[in-house]
């Protein structure tokens, strides 16, 4: 460890995957994410392709969960009423009232 950089230790390392995903494509995952990181990836995209993946990434974070974008990146369109800004780089989603 040196500077702002760390290692993960051996039993947060087993719960990590890296996996390749097309972000226009159907997605495979059935649960929801605490965390999201998709960071310098939407630039290369129109705004209304934008605005859809922004809201698809929406639905699969849990209440109160975090999204980090790059510092070029806004979230834009209906997911922009279910993230709040929390820095720069990172949006986290509104807790829903209980019903």
């Amino acid at each position: 460890m040196s500077g702002s950089q760390f290692e993960f230790d051996e039993a947060a390392k087993r719960l990590i995957s890296f996996k390749q995903l097309n972000l226009i494509e159907p997605w495979p995952m059935k649960g929801k994410f605490d965390a999201i990181f998709c960071r310098n990836v939407m630039i290369y995209f129109a705004s209304d392709l934008q605005s859809t993946l922004w809201e698809r990434f929406s639905t699969k974070l849990n209440d109160d969960g975090m999204i980090y974008i790059g510092h070029s990146e806004r979230v834009i369109g209906p997911a922009s009423g279910v993230l709040n800004i929390e820095g720069p780089t990172a949006y986290r989603k509104k807790v829903r009232a209980a019903a």
